[in-house]
């Protein structure tokens, strides 16, 4: 008598459906398959979970379907997105842990277990050894720790496996902070556990080329487009209308840019710790994705969303005695006007640029759009943490000239792709401030995802969650925008209340139904197919929330564009919170047409500005870098003042 196998679903799966077809994307690459996959795998995905018995995942389909099951089965494990296995999953093996194997091992169950009930040896400098203990137990990885490192290197051994990072090696002699540190750090921990669960050993990239805190290269990337002002709105039209249009079709064209702007000035005063909690929620990294769970390589995810991580917005803090650039990462002020003392003086406001380059090296035209958008974002961020911790602040969205021309172009010292794009004026607190409401709002912050497979998308709760989500859409409505709920699932609210699939128009009085049934989900998916490998899988998420303006007055000129792009950004960003409340996640998509959002929405006069598609993150495997919040987030007690000496 044959064994019985056990089927299970790998981490990272995504059926998306086609017209005729269903997308498949695994780790092995990207597989078409007959149109009746999709709903058989969304139907079977909840039984594909390597304790249900292959006899008892067919025993419980009519016996004339169930040669089409095993046949989809089949398909499944010839396209890298399913195992059978001969033994059942283990309960006791962390989803994470999981999902880091699938990516090296056929058989991740045995390494799994050796790795959880081993221990790694780490011996670093002290001020390494505590990021690193955080990003190994995060894999479920007991550590011993030790300073005795001999030359001051890292080296963290499993087993027989070891990673091993000398002095001269990059890591260790650049002029990192504990924020790089930690970042490092994961992705030292991150290569430990691969290694010991079967990949075969990879170089790791010097601290200083880490995509999203490099400091080598170029200011500004040489040949890449530089952002006309958009005079005409046929452009503008284009822009949001039709954005596959302006996008590239091929490899990247031109070099990228130093993600950390390249200074040689020494380092300016201490940044006020009200103000370092405020920034920490827009401009530090809190996500390591390790290799191939990344995007393109390792990449590190800060509390913004960007394309791919390119992060064009810079920050600069301009107070009445002089102006500092703010160094991401460890958020350290570097003088850039010859008038800058040591001292920081009384009035604060954050001068927000765009670096252009950073992503037209990439996007090319498109990355007007995404300059506005990411720079809108920060704003709201910003807002929303001053908000929180009872911070008097004053946001305006505004376009300055490209380089050193006007009053911010001198002043900052700007290169000739970056411009000003905003500015948020700060008020020093009078009184001691509470810390407990930066860490409630940066708890938030730090369960937003990046990338494309942010989602469980095979096996997705019934019932999925929006939490206080439409509350916070009704508190957010702005009479120069639309804002759409698209409901691709039954879901609860907050308060337990039912929201039945459906798109709904948010109104002052609440999201108000449009046009009910799983309609406005399948004409969203039909129109975004053809963005391939990046098309949403609308049916594994909870809810998508669109905000558009009117065609007309969005693309009257490229300043009105930024002002109504700002305004948009506010209600995005309070997605994002709700979503991570109700313990989802909300993520930026900007494949969607105008032609489809009519489909949806009945209403052809309207340009989107954001799609944000809600749900439940899967297993990926990527590390929360673990930087110590005490600097500025201590004991309930602790208390945050204005003072701004140095």
């Amino acid at each position: 008598m044959a064994l019985d196998l056990f089927p299970r679903l790998l981490s990272g799966v995504h059926a998306v459906a086609g017209p005729d077809s269903t997308l498949l994307t695994t780790r092995t690459g990207l597989h078409r398959g007959p149109a009746g996959l999709h709903p058989l795998l969304h139907r079977l995905a909840p039984l594909l979970d390597g304790r249900t018995a292959e006899t008892s995942v067919l025993a419980r389909v009519p016996e004339s379907g169930r040669p089409v099951v095993h046949r989809g089965l089949d398909h499944l494990e010839r396209c890298g997105a399913l195992r059978r296995e001969a033994i059942a999953r283990p309960d006791d093996i962390p989803g994470q842990l999981l999902a880091v194997a699938d990516l090296f091992s056929d058989a991740p169950y045995g390494r799994c277990a050796a790795l959880l009930a081993s221990e790694a040896m780490v011996y670093a400098p002290g001020d390494w050894l505590r990021p690193l203990d955080a990003a190994l137990r995060q894999l479920s990885v007991g550590t011993e720790l030790s300073t005795a490192s001999g030359e001051w290197g890292v080296l963290v051994r499993i087993g027989e496996v070891e990673v091993a990072l000398a002095p001269d090696d990059g890591w260790l002699v650049e002029p990192i902070g504990e924020v790089e540190r930690a970042v490092a750090a994961a992705a030292v921990a991150a290569e430990a556990v691969a290694r010991f669960l079967g990949r075969p050993a990879r170089p790791l990239p010097g601290a200083g080329d880490l995509p999203g805190l490099d400091r080598r290269g170029p200011r500004t990337s040489t040949g890449a487009p530089l952002l006309d002002p958009w005079p005409v709105p046929d452009q503008l039209r284009a822009l949001l209308l039709d954005p596959a249009s302006l996008l590239p079709t091929g490899e990247l064209e031109y070099a990228r840019p130093a993600a950390v702007r390249p200074l040689v000035a020494g380092e300016g005063p201490r940044v006020p710790d009200w103000l370092r909690a405020l920034l920490w929620c827009v401009h530090v990294p809190l996500r390591w994705e390790s290799g191939d769970l990344a995007h393109s390589g390792g990449l590190a995810h800060r509390g913004l969303p960007s394309a791919r991580g390119f992060y064009p917005v810079e920050f600069y803090l301009v107070t009445d005695t002089g102006a500092w650039y703010v160094e991401p990462g460890d958020l350290r002020l570097i003088p850039v006007s010859p008038s800058a003392s040591s001292g920081l003086g009384s009035r604060f406001t954050l001068v927000l640029t765009v670096r252009e380059t950073k992503v037209s090296h990439r996007y090319h035209w498109y990355a007007t759009r995404l300059c506005l958008q990411e720079t809108g974002l920060a704003l709201a961020a910003l807002g929303d943490a001053a908000r929180d911790a009872g911070i008097a602040a004053d946001a305006v969205a505004e376009l300055g000239e490209r380089g050193r021309s006007g009053p911010w172009g001198e002043l900052l010292d700007l290169g000739p792709d970056e411009r000003s794009a905003g500015r948020i004026t700060l008020e020093p607190p009078r009184s001691a401030l509470d810390a407990s409401a930066f860490a409630g709002h940066l708890a938030l912050v730090r369960q937003r995802r990046s990338g494309h497979r942010v989602f469980n998308a095979l096996g997705a709760e019934r019932v999925g969650r929006l939490g206080p989500l439409p509350d916070e859409l009704t508190a957010t409505v702005d009479d120069r925008l639309s804002t759409f709920l698209v409901v691709h699932r039954p879901c609860l609210d907050a308060e337990a209340g039912r929201w039945e699939p459906g798109c709904y128009r948010v109104t002052g009085h609440g999201p108000e139904l449009v046009r009910a049934g799983l309609e406005p989900t399948e004409r969203l998916q039909r129109g975004q197919d053809a963005m391939g490998w990046l098309a949403p899988d609308y049916l594994s998420a909870s809810a998508t929330v669109i905000v558009a303006a009117p065609v007309d007055e969005a693309t009257a000129d490229v300043r009105r564009l930024h002002e109504i792009t700002a305004a948009a950004a506010r209600i995005a960003h309070r997605v994002l919170l709700g979503a991570a409340a109700a313990g989802a996640v909300g993520r930026i998509h900007n494949s969607l047409r105008a032609e489809v959002l009519a489909a949806v929405s009945g209403d052809d006069r309207l340009a989107p500005l954001f799609q944000l598609i809600v749900g439940c993150p899967g297993p990926d495997g990527t590390l929360t870098v673990g930087v110590a919040e005490e600097a500025f987030i201590g004991t309930e007690n602790t208390k945050l003042t204005g003072d701004t000496r140095c």
